[in-house]
């Protein structure tokens, strides 16, 4: 079965992004926050929970979706070290 997820920023405040992110073609209304730099830098262990680290601000996406996403935040910002600004999952 293929995965289609589409993300776009909502807005970073200070190293916390906050990411929209739902389904290919429909509204994004899922909603997580992130912080990278504090994950890469180690103030995060490697060992934290995903769920401790891929934060849902409502429960309108499931957390192995938002963890898909994640992912491709994660490797877009440590090849760029910026938060991209939208994107997709796709497989």
């Amino acid at each position: 079965m293929a995965i289609c997820l589409n993300f776009e920023l909502v807005r970073v405040r200070g190293t916390v992004a906050e990411y929209r992110f739902g389904e290919c073609l429909k509204e994004l209304d899922g909603l997580f926050e992130v912080d990278l730099p504090r994950l890469i830098n180690g103030d995060i262990s490697l060992d934290t929970p995903i769920s401790e680290l891929v934060i849902l601000k409502n429960k309108n996406q499931s957390q192995a979706a938002a963890n898909r996403v994640f992912s491709k935040i994660y490797k877009y910002y440590l090849a760029h070290n910026e938060y991209p600004e939208k994107g997709g999952y796709y497989t």
